[in-house]
C-alpha cells in the first residue's frame, strides 16, 4: 500500500539520518599551522625523456613515463604536456627567485611515524623527502627518511604500476628533477602518510625519497621536503596525498577539503586545515567556483575591478573569460604582459612593478569579479613600501606581481601568496571546485575539539624587494616606521579615469 511505501521511505531517511550523524562524530578536521620561508626557490621547473636507472621525470605534471604497453602516439602526447608544464613551472621557479617567500609545516611517514618539516604546495602533485641513501651534503643536514626503520615502508619499482613492490633496485624508475638551480634525483616509494598533529590523518600512499640533491636550493633550507598539493598532476592517484587521505584515512576526514589561511605579516598566524574549512578564519561565506580545467586549481573570473570599477579585460577571451590558478608556491601575482601592464598602469606603476612614492600616497583597490560577486585587495595586499635610502617623506613602493609569457596553459593569472592572505581558500578534491573567501584577520580562532594546530612558518631569505635587495621596513612586517602625516588621497580621479581604456589599451598592445 502507499502507506506503507511512505513508512518504509520514512524509516530508510531515519536511518540514513543517523547514520549521517554517526559519520560526522567519527570523522575529524586536523589544522597545520605554518612557518614561512624564504631560504630559496623550491619549484620543480621541468623533466626530460623518461627511462630506466636514471630516467628524468616532472614531479609537477602526469608521469611522461615510457611505460610498458604504452603506445609511440600516447608517450608523444604525454611528453608535449609534460613541455607545457615546465614552462609554467619555471615561471613559478622565477617568481621565487624574485621574492622567495614559502609556509612549511610537518608530516609523517612510515611506523614508527619518521616527522619531517615541509613546504605545502598547491602547484605540484608528490610528497618528496630525502632518502638515509642520500650521502650529498645537502641531504646530510636534513631529517632523511629511513625505509628499514619502517615496518610499512615498501619500495615501488615503476611510477605506472604504484601498487608493486620492487624486485630489487636495479629494476626501478629513477627520476631527476630540475629546479631553478639545482636539481635532485629520487625513487619511488610507498608507505604510511600522515598529516597533523596530536590527532592525525594516516593512509598508506606513495611518495618520493631523494637519494640526491644539490646544495642549492636544498642545503640551506629550513625545510626537508615537500608536499604537493596539486588537484591532479601527480603520475598516478596513489601518489596524490591528499586525494588518498580524503578517501582511505583513518580516521576518516570530516570532508574531502583543505583549506589555507595565511596572515598579513610573515610573523602573523599561518595554517592549512584538512578535512574540513574553519569558518573563523572568514569574514564572509565561502564562494564555490569549479576547477575550470584539471591539473592546476584553476578557475575562472569574469574581470579585474580598480576601485570598484569594472575594466573588462576579460572581455577578450570569449566564454575562457579570464583564467587563474591559486598557488601556494607563487611568491608573486603573475598574469599576461599586456593585461597586467595594463592593471599596473592603473594602480598607479606606469612603467614597472616599482616605483619612488612618497609617505603619504595612496593606491587604488584591486578587484576580481568571481562567481558574479567581487572581492578586492587593498593596496597593503598587493603592494609593499621601503624608507631603506630615502630622504623623510619618501619611499620605495612595489607591486608584488610580475608579467609573464606563455604560461603553457594560455593566459593564465597565478594568484600567489598576495592573493592567498587576502582571502582564505579551500579546496574539494572530490567535487572539483575552490572556496574563495575574504580572510579574517581581526580574530584568533577559539580552540575546536576536532582540530590539531601545527602552524605553518614563514621564512623570508635575503633577496626582500623584487630587485632581490635587503630591506630594514617593509609593510608586512610588524615593526615599521610609520610616517606621522596621514595618508591621503593622491590624484584619485585619475586613476579612476584610467580605468575605461584598459581593456581597449592591452587590446591594442596584443
Amino acid at each position: 500500500s502507499v502507506a506503507a511505501v511512505l513508512f518504509a521511505a520514512g524509516h530508510a531517511l531515519q536511518a540514513a539520518a543517523v547514520a549521517l550523524r554517526r559519520y560526522a562524530a567519527d570523522a575529524e578536521v586536523t589544522t597545520i599551522p605554518l612557518r614561512a620561508t624564504t631560504s630559496g626557490a623550491f619549484a620543480p621547473t621541468g623533466r626530460r625523456a623518461a627511462r630506466r636507472q636514471g630516467r628524468a621525470l616532472n614531479l609537477l605534471a602526469r608521469s611522461a613515463t615510457l611505460a610498458r604497453g604504452r603506445s609511440g602516439a600516447e608517450t608523444a602526447a604525454l611528453a608535449e604536456r609534460a613541455e607545457r608544464e615546465a614552462v609554467f613551472n619555471r615561471l613559478r621557479a622565477k617568481a621565487q627567485r624574485i621574492h622567495a617567500l614559502q609556509y612549511y609545516g610537518q608530516v609523517m611517514v612510515g611506523t614508527p611515524p619518521q616527522t619531517f618539516t615541509v613546504i605545502f604546495d598547491t602547484g605540484s602533485g608528490h610528497l618528496m623527502v630525502p632518502s638515509v641513501k642520500c650521502d650529498s651534503s645537502a641531504c646530510e643536514r636534513h631529517k632523511r627518511f629511513q625505509a628499514n626503520q619502517s615496518s610499512t615502508a615498501i619500495p615501488i619499482a615503476w611510477a605506472d604500476d604504484p601498487l608493486t613492490p620492487a624486485k630489487d633496485d636495479t629494476d626501478r624508475d629513477t627520476m631527476v628533477v630540475n629546479f631553478a638551480m639545482g636539481d635532485a634525483v629520487g625513487q619511488y616509494m610507498r608507505d604510511k602518510v600522515c598529516l597533523g598533529g596530536g590527532k592525525t590523518f594516516c593512509a598508506m600512499a606513495d611518495f618520493v625519497e631523494m637519494t640526491e640533491e644539490s646544495d642549492d636550493p636544498f642545503r640551506d633550507a629550513e625545510w626537508d621536503g615537500i608536499v604537493g598539493l596539486g588537484q591532479s598532476v601527480s603520475d598516478a592517484p596513489e601518489f596524490n596525498i591528499f586525494g588518498v587521505l580524503a578517501t582511505n584515512s583513518t580516521p576518516r576526514m570530516h570532508l574531502p577539503v583543505f583549506a589555507v589561511y595565511l596572515g598579513r605579516g610573515i610573523e602573523d598566524e599561518a595554517e592549512i586545515t584538512f578535512g574540513g574549512v574553519r569558518e573563523e578564519r572568514m569574514s564572509a561565506p565561502l564562494t564555490w567556483v569549479p576547477v575550470y580545467q584539471e591539473g592546476y586549481w584553476q578557475f575562472q573570473f569574469t574581470d579585474f575591478l580598480i576601485d570598484g570599477r569594472p575594466t573588462g579585460l576579460c572581455k577578450k577571451y570569449g566564454k575562457r573569460q579570464c583564467q587563474a590558478v591559486l598557488d601556494t608556491g607563487s611568491s608573486l601575482m603573475m598574469g599576461p604582459h599586456d593585461d597586467l601592464g595594463a592593471i599596473l598602469k592603473a594602480l598607479s606603476f606606469p612603467k614597472d612593478t616599482q616605483i619612488n612614492c612618497t609617505s603619504n600616497q595612496t593606491f587604488p583597490k584591486l578587484g576580481f569579479v568571481i562567481a558574479n560577486k567581487s572581492f578586492e585587495m587593498d593596496p597593503d595586499d598587493y603592494m609593499d613600501r621601503s624608507t631603506d635610502g630615502h630622504k623623510p617623506g619618501m619611499e620605495t613602493c612595489w607591486a608584488h606581481m610580475m608579467p609573464v609569457g606563455d604560461t603553457g596553459r594560455g593566459p593564465i593569472f597565478v594568484l600567489g601568496m598576495p592573493f592567498l592572505r587576502a582571502f582564505y581558500t579551500a579546496y574539494d578534491v572530490q567535487q572539483k571546485r575552490i572556496g574563495i573567501a575574504p580572510a579574517n584577520h581581526k580574530v584568533s580562532p577559539t580552540k575546536i575539539p576536532d582540530a590539531v594546530v601545527e602552524p605553518l612558518v614563514a621564512l623570508r631569505p635575503g633577496g626582500e624587494d623584487l630587485n632581490g635587495d635587503s630591506t630594514k621596513t617593509l609593510s608586512n612586517k610588524k615593526k615599521v616606521a610609520v610616517p606621522a602625516a596621514k595618508p591621503s588621497a593622491v590624484a584619485p580621479a585619475a586613476a579612476k579615469a584610467a580605468v575605461p581604456s584598459l581593456a581597449a589599451k592591452a587590446t591594442s598592445r596584443k
